[in-house]
């Protein structure tokens, strides 16, 4: 736990917002809050530590945090919704944690007033699907257990955008300038995650190429494109069934060789 804390960033956004804070007279409001969200980032942290994940670090936002993990594109998908899930699993543990405190007097009542409302407001938000949110992790996952990984991907930048609209649009929350900073941050993270979908398409095909990943699951197709995260796949080509390491060493051997004329 003590190399995962020595992990924690705070990002500049939050520094602003936490210096607001301060000088509004609203210390209280920030400890209740950013507490409940490096509990959170703790939780992802900690089970991807479970499961021999390197933690690269983690970075505090106004409306959150994100984990950033070094784990490859290919990786299991139901250890990766145990890792998406558990930021909110630690985060209500805590929260119940404080409710004792609370009922045995420990606390005084207006702290778990603000933990109640930030516990709250903070699972709703998670839990909507926009890139970076929990909800768009664990979205994208349940999309790859049924989608290729490329139309997972697009669906989830697709549907993330929407959300936003929804959410600007809407009297969901309450528009004033925290809201707008927010919604400028989700906005730039779908745009940085938009513009990484062929990279991280091409690492998922490197990554098959170079590893071995015993699925168990199989699938005839006829485009790399429509790949998935879970199934080993035979491809379709000239009449012919081709396995699928075979068809991404040539796939690649092409691409080297192209390359290569270029110079």
């Amino acid at each position: 736990m003590k190399n995962i804390l020595t992990k924690i960033e705070f990002h500049y956004t939050y520094l602003i917002m936490a210096l607001g804070l301060v000088l509004t007279g609203h210390f209280s409001n920030l400890l209740v809050f950013t507490s409940l969200i490096i509990v959170h980032e703790l939780g992802h942290a900690s089970v991807a530590s479970l499961f021999k994940i390197k933690i690269q670090k983690i970075i505090i936002y106004p409306y959150g945090g994100l984990t950033k993990l070094d784990s490859i594109v290919n990786s299991d998908i139901n250890k990766d919704l145990l890792i998406a899930s558990s930021g909110l699993l630690f985060q209500t543990i805590y929260y119940l944690i404080i409710y004792f405190l609370f009922r045995e007097g420990i606390i005084r009542e207006y702290i778990y007033h603000l933990f109640n409302l930030y516990q709250n407001s903070m699972l709703i938000f998670n839990l909507l699907p926009i890139v970076p949110l929990d909800g768009s992790k664990i979205l994208n996952l349940l999309l790859s257990k049924y989608l290729n990984y490329n139309l997972s991907n697009h669906l989830t930048a697709f549907i993330s955008l929407i959300t936003i609209i929804f959410l600007l649009v809407s009297n969901m929350y309450e528009k004033n300038y925290s809201f707008i900073f927010v919604i400028g941050i989700l906005l730039n993270n779908i745009y940085k995650f938009y513009y990484t979908l062929s990279y991280l398409y091409q690492r998922f095909l490197l990554e098959r190429h170079l590893y071995h990943f015993p699925y168990k699951r199989h699938k005839i197709i006829n485009d790399p494109h429509k790949m998935h995260k879970n199934k080993t796949h035979f491809f379709l080509y000239k009449n012919k069934i081709i396995p699928e390491k075979e068809y991404l060493d040539n796939f690649f051997s092409s691409k080297v060789v192209k390359n290569t004329k270029k110079y």
